[in-house]
């Protein structure tokens, strides 16, 4: 099979709480990174790292590649596997932030007929509903690599004024043979550069 570069990109859906309207503010005097804590079964404690840049504008996290499969004689769990990373950020008052993902992932992934592979990737400070559910889905007969990315305009959610709560970034891939249960698939997703670039977005609060 010739194979070609697919291109799958996010579609988010913004709410009022990050309008673009909204006026970014310079980076506070005083930005940290408290913590870094990962889980999943994507993930296992100790796997996950993340380095906030000296200019409070970007975090370098290094989380690995999360693969999934799914045939005869496959474990129910190897067909969905998952990775939430919880960011601690300590920052001055007054202050709002939201992250956008600036390269996106790229991966490969095979599938018969009849099965569907899922990319599922959300942002949710704790405490708070999750925003930003993004959904991308391949279908077989598919044998390519893929490349999904974040429209660059997309930011959000931003963290709540008044109260500095973690961020947990949730990432999933899954695969289901309901249109096959005797076809087979994989997949493997990675960050674009083997990391993903961060990027911090900062708003006054009031």
């Amino acid at each position: 099979m010739k194979k070609t570069l697919a291109r799958v990109f996010f579609g988010l859906g913004l709410s009022a709480l990050f309008a673009p309207a909204v006026a970014e503010a310079q980076v506070p005097p005083e930005v940290s990174l408290r913590s870094v804590t990962a889980l999943g079964t994507g993930c296992p404690s100790g796997t996950v790292r993340a380095i906030l840049a000296s200019n409070g504008q970007h975090i370098v996290l290094a989380d690995g590649a999360l693969s999934a499969s799914a045939g005869p004689g496959v474990s129910p769990s190897e067909q969905r596997v998952f990775c939430q990373v919880i960011l601690d950020l300590a920052h001055t008052p007054g202050y709002s932030f939201a992250v956008t993902n600036e390269y996106g992932f790229r991966g490969y992934a095979e599938l018969d007929d009849g099965v569907t592979a899922t990319l599922d990737v959300e942002r949710y400070f704790t405490g708070e509903l999750g925003e930003n559910p993004i959904q991308t889905t391949l279908r077989g007969p598919f044998a390519d690599r893929f490349v999904v990315r974040e429209p660059q305009s997309a930011v959000g959610p931003f963290s709540p004024c008044g109260a500095q709560r973690p961020l947990n970034i949730r990432t999933a891939v899954a695969l289901s043979r309901l249109g096959n249960p005797s076809g087979a698939g994989h997949i493997r997703l990675t960050p674009a550069w083997g990391v993903q670039m961060l990027r911090l977005h900062w708003r006054r609060c009031g």
